[in-house]
């Protein structure tokens, strides 16, 4: 996980963000938002609608960079809830494609599961990064 360590004293988690390639979180989201664009590619479908899913699934790892040059653990903070919010916003067009039949049940089973994997890292990231405080 190389971009995660533990400062000596005072035990809090400091995120090495200039090396964001390097969590964990951003492999996973960058690997989902690549399956889903490589899956949706010859989908026939609402062109607007495709386009608010391949963004907010393409987001998630576009806010994390970004967060790569914050130093403010508040203004990190608010990135990572950008982060959660566009994975839930990519849950809803995903459930919504797999209604209409877009996506079929078993990939739609495949791009929930990561997904709830990215969501439930960057929920994890953000408590390592406020620690109980949020206002810092």
């Amino acid at each position: 996980m190389g971009a995660l360590r533990t400062e000596p004293r005072s035990r809090k988690m400091v995120i090495d963000m200039q090396n964001f390639k390097n969590l964990k979180v951003y492999e996973e989201a960058f690997r989902l938002s690549k399956d889903i664009f490589e899956f949706m590619e010859d989908k026939q479908m609402s062109r607007r609608a495709k386009e608010q899913l391949l963004a907010s699934a393409s987001s998630i790892c576009a806010n994390l960079a970004e967060m790569g040059a914050i130093d403010s653990k508040k203004a990190q903070n608010q990135k990572l809830v950008t982060c959660i919010g566009e994975a839930n916003e990519t849950e809803y067009w995903l459930d919504l494609c797999n209604s209409l039949k877009i996506i079929p049940q078993r990939e739609h089973l495949n791009f929930m599961t990561s997904l709830v994997r990215v969501r439930s890292m960057l929920c994890k990231l953000k408590h390592s990064i406020v620690g109980g405080d949020e206002n810092d």
